[in-house]
């Protein structure tokens, strides 16, 4: 039979568990918000139970590449591979990414839609006539079709110890922890692609499917909740 202590035991699991379902409900959300945000990679929230019946959740990143979309920008690259691109925010801090939709800004230099500084600046001409941005990162351009090219800087490429480690921090941007390891320039490489970019990694149909697995789990436990309440109600007065 349950007392008022089991009860107050129960409770507290089921809150708590309810609590992380809908932590889990919301990283999916933002993984469906960014099913079409360039480089994005999806969040995998794992459910772990202690050994007093909780349940916590430890959060993954799925770095696994995604499919790689043709555009008709010379700007636009795409990471086939492993690796990030360092770039540099207004603010000084330094970041990294795989979205490789870039643009000019007012003085010419090579940067994010957030307008962070790709690499160590890479300043192109706005008047060129081509511009041509190689596999290993370097970019040229051209004043004409014949011309020789002009060397205007190379868009690097890192990689981590434990990409698993990056801390994800808006604007499709990561930052190194502790737990990232060991950062390292990737050389003598060929997995810069002009003319594309890579799209998000989101399954959408896998995660809408969870989204709904975990609405009708969250409907189960306020009806237990309610339920358990009634419980305790009762047992209360049957004490008094």
């Amino acid at each position: 039979m349950y007392n008022g202590y089991n009860l107050q035991g129960i409770i507290r699991r089921n809150v708590v568990n309810t609590m992380h379902q809908f932590e889990k409900f919301g990283y999916y959300s933002q993984n469906i918000g960014n099913a079409y945000t360039h480089g994005y990679k999806a969040i995998r929230f794992d459910d772990v139970l202690d050994e007093q019946g909780y349940v916590s959740g430890a959060l993954r990143t799925n770095h696994a590449q995604g499919a790689f979309q043709i555009t008709q920008n010379p700007l636009d690259v795409g990471i086939k591979g492993a690796g990030f691109i360092p770039i540099t925010s207004l603010g000084g801090e330094i970041y990294y990414t795989r979205d490789g939709s870039f643009t000019l800004d007012k003085n010419g230099y090579l940067v994010t839609t957030s307008g962070d500084l790709v690499g160590g600046g890479i300043r192109i001409d706005a008047s060129s006539a081509k511009v041509e941005i190689r596999k290993n990162g370097e970019v040229y351009t051209y004043k004409d079709p014949s011309s020789e090219g002009v060397y205007c800087g190379t868009i690097p490429l890192v990689q981590f110890a434990n990409p698993d480690g990056l801390e994800e921090c808006g604007k499709n941007r990561y930052s190194a922890t502790e737990k990232s390891g060991e950062i390292s320039l990737v050389e003598d490489h060929n997995r810069i692609a002009q003319y594309g970019i890579e799209r998000s990694n989101v399954d959408i149909f896998a995660t809408v499917d969870e989204l709904m697995r975990l609405n009708t789990s969250l409907l189960a436990s306020t009806s237990l909740m309610s339920a358990i309440g009634d419980m305790y109600d009762k047992a209360i007065n049957i004490r008094e």
